[in-house]
């Protein structure tokens, strides 16, 4: 508890010494240590690209941007603290915050910057909102996890249709059991629930070998491995032990870490689910030339925090504020300019969620298949 609490005392310090003046304030939320690290170093990059772009142009009315980088460590007390601390002092109160990237405190965070009228962009996909709660300064950019099992199922249908699946997955976390529900769904609706078997790692402690001969035996052709990234390269391993032509699927954020280390030659083959690179997306090329011409180029997840400033910027920009209650009215009255084109927000979600790509790894490289 007390080496909690001083990494608590360790962001309100960083924050306090952080000297506000008649500055624009953002606040980017992600892990910077742990299996996590890759992913909240892109979203910090792309971030801090944005405001070099928004300062270099005269900055938001006139103002400079300030960008505040904020390492909750996917912890949800300190997701937490870090809202509460920045909701109760004006001192170092943003005007906007990016993140956080982990979500399993999401309503409870999302709560506390509605309440302190703080503007949220959720760069990334998020679990599903309480339907109860409606935020109305509250931007989910991208849509939700849950979009990944249509994606999953229609390239399961396309490629290994009449195969019988595997799903595992964790049920003490709420993003991975929302995915499992959609994937769940899916085959329920198209008419093939027979073929899909779900297991939950929870039932099996540290067990992977039991786990994994139980899913060989049942005579599973694909695995669909979701929870933290050991639990999933352990299991991946002993499947392919098993069986050298298990095809295994997972999601890359989730697995990231040592599964290519663990796993070594028998990684080949693996299936990865993620949010698509951009690069190739006809509404992102004119952006992703102006950044190269100036030798920038975000890289993975970077392309969707520099999103989520620049929509903040068109959004401020289109209110004439950058008052909480007039970006919200905004939010909900227009359409807005993104990276990756115009996107119609109902409620803060877009109206149709970006799709998933799928990656195969081959020669050691990430490959889209889909």
């Amino acid at each position: 508890m007390c080496k909690v609490f001083g990494k608590i005392i360790g962001v309100v310090v960083a924050l306090w010494a952080f000297e506000v003046q008649a500055d624009v304030n953002v606040a980017i939320i992600a892990p910077r240590a742990g299996h996590l690290q890759k992913f909240g170093e892109e979203l910090i990059g792309g971030a801090q690209i944005a405001v070099n772009e928004i300062n270099a142009n005269g900055g938001i009315k006139g103002e400079k941007v300030n960008l505040v980088v904020v390492d909750d460590q996917c912890d949800d007390r300190f997701a937490v603290s870090t809202a509460q601390m920045m909701s109760i002092s004006q001192s170092y109160k943003m005007d906007v915050v990016i993140g956080p990237y982990c979500s399993n405190a999401f309503d409870k965070v999302s709560d506390i910057y509605a309440n302190a009228k703080i503007f949220q962009i959720i760069p990334t996909a998020t679990v599903a909102s309480n339907p109860q709660k409606k935020y109305n300064g509250l931007v989910k950019m991208v849509g939700s996890v849950s979009a990944q099992g249509h994606d999953f199922y229609q390239y399961y249908h396309n490629n290994f249709d009449g195969k019988y699946v595997a799903l595992v997955y964790d049920t003490d976390i709420r993003n991975v059991v929302e995915i499992a529900a959609s994937v769940q769904k899916e085959f329920k609706e198209g008419g093939v629930a027979t073929l899909l078997r779900s297991y939950h790692f929870n039932q099996y402690p540290n067990n992977y070998g039991t786990l994994a001969e139980d899913i060989v035996n049942a005579g599973n052709d694909i695995v669909y491995v979701l929870g933290k990234a050991e639990p999933i390269a352990q299991l991946s391993r002993e499947l392919k032990d098993l069986n050298r032509e298990v095809v295994i699927f997972t999601n890359r954020y989730q697995s990231e870490g040592n599964y290519q280390e663990l796993m070594g030659d028998l990684a080949e083959g693996s299936y990865f689910l993620a949010l698509p690179s951009l690069k190739d997306n006809p509404s992102f090329t004119e952006t992703l030339v102006q950044l190269r011409l100036k030798g920038q180029e975000p890289r993975g997840l970077g392309v969707y925090s520099y999103s989520a400033v620049r929509l903040w910027e068109d959004l401020v920009k289109k209110a004439n504020s950058l008052k909480y209650d007039d970006l919200s009215d905004t939010l909900n009255k227009n359409q807005l300019k993104t990276t990756f084109g115009e996107v119609t927000y109902v409620n803060g979600n877009p109206e149709k969620s970006i799709n998933y790509s799928i990656y195969k790894l081959q020669n050691g490289e990430y490959t889209q298949v889909y």
